[in-house]
C-alpha cells in the first residue's frame, strides 16, 4: 500500500508542475525597456482561458492588483541594472493554482551619428546633413550593467539593421561604431542597433535619418579675405567690375578618397566655360559694355548617383563710364 500510494501521489503532482511552467508566459512590451519607461505586461496561456482566471500581480514583493481576467498591468522600470521582480499568481477556472515569474532589468543605449563625407564650409556652425545615399557613421553608447559595474562598450555584441535588414558586416562583438549608407530606395532610413551582453542582457535603439537635398550656394570671393560668407548671392547680381564667385555645395558627398569626384558643369548662356577651380569662377565684363548673362551650375556625383543639384544666376553688368 505504501508503494502504491507514493506512485499515485507522484502521478497527480508532476503534470501540474509541468503545466504551470511550460504553458504560461508573461509578454513584455516593449521587449527591451529603457530606464524609467512604462512597460505593459500581458499574461498568456494556450492551456486555459486567462480571461476566466483570477490573476494576482505582485511587483517587487507588493501586490498591486488582483481580479478575474486581470491579465494586463502597466509598471514603470527602475534605473539601469535595477531588477524589478514580477510574479503572476493565477487561479484557473478549474481551481488550479499556477505561478509564473519574470524579472525586468532595464538597459539603455544611445545613438549619435555624423556624416563624414558631406560638405560644409570650414567653421560652419550648423550640422552637416546627409544627402541621398550618403555615408553615415553611427556610434552606439551603451549604458548596461551586470552586478555592480557598467559593462564596457567593447565587451558587448552589436547587431546593426537598416530598414529592418541586418547589416552583417557591420555587426559583431565590440563593433559599437558602424559606417552605413542611406537607403537609396526610401525617403528615410531607419537605423537600429541591438546590444547584447554575455549574460543575455539586451538594449535596443532605433533612429530615423532623412536625406537632405544638395544645396549649391554662391558667395563672392575676395583674393585677400577668401570667400565672403556673410552675404549669399541669389538669383540676380548687378556689377560694374570684375568679380569672382565661390560655390559651396552644401551636403554633397565630397571628400578625398572617393573613387570618383563630384562633377561641376559651369554654363554661361548655355555654353560651357572653364572655372579656375571646380568651385571658383572669375567673371570679366568687357570695358565700356553692358548686358545680361545667365550663369548655370550643374553638380552631379558619379559615386552617389542620386546626388544632383543645379543653381542659376542672372548677371547684369554695366562697365560704361
Amino acid at each position: 500500500m505504501t508503494l502504491r500510494t507514493l506512485f499515485i501521489t507522484i502521478f497527480f503532482i508532476t503534470p501540474l508542475s509541468l503545466y504551470a511552467q511550460s504553458n504560461v508566459s508573461i509578454v513584455v512590451n516593449p521587449n527591451n525597456p529603457a530606464p524609467y519607461e512604462k512597460v505593459t505586461l500581458t499574461l498568456q496561456s494556450y492551456s486555459f482561458d486567462v480571461n476566466l482566471s483570477t490573476i494576482t500581480w505582485i511587483v517587487s514583493g507588493k501586490q498591486i492588483s488582483s481580479g478575474v481576467g486581470n491579465k494586463n498591468i502597466t509598471i514603470t522600470t527602475q534605473g539601469v541594472g535595477q531588477d524589478v521582480p514580477v510574479i503572476a499568481r493565477i487561479t484557473s477556472s478549474q481551481k488550479e493554482v499556477i505561478e509564473t515569474k519574470i524579472t525586468i532589468t532595464p538597459e539603455s543605449v544611445d545613438l549619435i551619428w555624423e556624416t563624414p563625407e558631406s560638405y560644409v564650409p570650414p567653421f560652419y556652425e550648423g550640422r552637416s546633413l546627409p544627402s541621398d545615399g550618403a555615408l553615415i557613421r553611427i556610434t552606439a553608447i551603451p549604458n548596461m550593467s551586470e552586478g555592480k559595474g557598467q559593462i564596457p562598450a567593447q565587451n558587448l555584441s552589436y547587431l546593426w539593421y537598416i530598414n529592418g535588414i541586418l547589416v552583417d558586416e557591420s555587426s559583431g562583438y565590440g563593433k559599437n561604431t558602424a559606417s552605413l549608407n542611406l537607403d537609396y530606395f526610401n525617403n528615410k532610413t531607419e537605423v537600429k542597433v541591438l546590444v547584447k551582453s554575455a549574460l543575455g542582457r539586451e538594449a535596443t535603439k532605433t533612429i530615423t535619418i532623412t536625406p537632405h537635398e544638395v544645396m549649391p550656394i554662391l558667395y563672392e570671393y575676395n583674393d585677400t579675405l577668401g570667400t565672403l560668407r556673410n552675404t549669399v548671392i541669389e538669383n540676380r547680381l548687378e556689377t560694374t567690375r570684375d568679380f569672382t564667385l565661390s560655390l559651396a555645395p552644401y551636403y554633397l558627398s565630397s571628400v578625398h578618397g572617393l573613387e570618383s569626384a563630384p562633377l561641376y558643369t559651369w554654363l554661361l548662356d548655355g555654353f560651357p566655360i572653364t572655372p579656375e577651380e571646380n568651385t571658383l569662377l572669375t567673371f570679366h565684363p568687357k570695358e565700356n559694355s553692358f548686358g545680361t548673362k545667365t550663369l548655370s551650375i550643374v553638380i552631379s556625383n558619379t559615386k552617389r548617383r542620386l546626388q544632383k543639384a543645379e543653381t542659376a544666376l542672372e548677371i547684369l553688368f554695366d562697365t560704361r563710364n
